[in-house]
């Protein structure tokens, strides 16, 4: 009663929000690093799993589509890269909306005896994995070092940008999926199998440009479609992404 004497009206209401925000932030803080932990714990490569994963399945991609199909994009020199710039932040749209799904009926015990926001559960794997995407960026940077391209001053402005974007996106996803799945378990199985057609239906074996006239409306309209655009546009070409990303938005 004392702590709030001579208070202003509703401060005590204001501060009573904020130290809920810094607990919730902080649960969300713990529970990220506690699976960056547990991930790749007990493995010899560790972290570098998030990494070899996408590169592996890259090199393989390359072979069959660069090498014997003998795949070439006009407006980029290096097929390896144009592969790589959007399978990168492909794998952590992937990884997390796949991991997420089962997070609130895997964790029903915990729901049930602790009180906390439940939210955090799926957004603690979507940042995980936007960790690991992170942490891949320096290695795309090193194969264009490689290749005799270097990254632009646009990375700056434009991969915070991008990230965050991607970030609002996989939340809203993962929040979405993982609810979801409380009342309809198959729909773990279905997600897994809608993203392997996703995949496909999103430009990153292919560009934009390679898609005909009268399919290019139907890709735009998946938000991942102009977003994957525009990481392959700033992190080969260094093009800060304009207004044609609004699908994504």
């Amino acid at each position: 009663m004392s702590a709030v004497i001579g208070a202003r009206p509703g401060s005590g209401h204001a501060a009573g929000r904020l130290d809920r925000l810094q607990h919730t932030w902080d649960l969300l803080v713990l529970l990220t690093r506690r699976e960056l932990k547990l991930r790749y714990q007990d493995t010899v490569l560790g972290f570098a799993w998030s990494v070899v994963k996408p590169l592996l399945l890259g090199l393989v991609l390359y072979f069959a589509l660069g090498e014997v199909l003998k795949i070439r994009i006009e407006s980029y020199e290096h097929y390896h890269l144009f592969l790589l710039a959007a399978l990168f932040p492909w794998t952590w749209f992937q990884t997390s909306v796949l991991l997420a799904a089962p997070t609130f009926a895997n964790n029903a015990n915990l729901l049930k005896k602790v009180r906390f926001p439940r939210f955090v559960l799926p957004w603690a794997t979507v940042a995980n994995n936007m960790v690991h995407f992170l942490l891949s960026l320096p290695i795309l940077a090193g194969l264009m070092l490689l290749a005799g391209k270097t990254p632009g001053a646009a990375w700056l402005v434009g991969v915070p940008l991008l990230a965050l974007l991607q970030l609002i996106l996989v939340l809203g996803v993962a929040l979405a999926v993982s609810s979801l799945d409380v009342f309809f378990r198959d729909l773990e199985h279905l997600v897994e199998v809608f993203l392997g057609l996703l995949f496909y239906a999103t430009p990153i074996l292919y560009s934009l440009d390679l898609v005909p006239e009268r399919f290019r409306p139907l890709v735009l309209l998946n938000p991942l479609g102009p977003l994957m655009e525009a990481w392959r546009e700033l992190l080969l070409l260094n093009r800060l992404p304009g207004l044609d990303l609004w699908p994504a938005a």
